[in-house]
């Protein structure tokens, strides 16, 4: 990390939700995932699982429905729901609205640096 204070970080398409990478390029990266996380109105995720890492999930904004292990969680601004290793969740909004959240991962789900991806679809 060269400099002490980083702007217009870059935003990445990863399924449907648009992912910056808070902790990327930092000393704790390897450590801690931290990703502002935004999705449209009326998307769904893949249902997915990460076999290594812990998760919390903060809602900065909107509604949304976690589901973890098929069984359904609404959330809307000012919920953290934590979603434990190898546990299958997927993220959907309704038509009016999308959401936004905080996603903290550890160890990360993925570290560009190592090409390590913590990540696996249900069929």
């Amino acid at each position: 990390m060269a400099k002490r204070i980083e702007t217009n970080l870059v935003s990445e398409l990863h399924d449907v939700f648009n992912v910056i990478q808070v902790t990327r390029g930092t000393p704790i990266e390897a450590e801690v995932g931290a990703d502002m996380v935004s999705m449209d109105p009326n998307q769904a995720s893949q249902t997915h699982r990460h076999n290594l890492s812990e998760t919390v999930l903060y809602f900065l904004a909107g509604n949304a429905t976690v589901f973890v292990n098929d069984q359904p969680h609404k959330v809307t601004k000012g919920d953290r729901i934590l979603v434990r290793q190898a546990e299958y969740h997927s993220v959907s909004t309704g038509s009016e609205e999308g959401c936004e959240f905080l996603s903290v991962q550890t160890p990360p789900i993925l570290n560009i640096t190592t090409g390590f991806r913590d990540l696996e679809t249900r069929e």
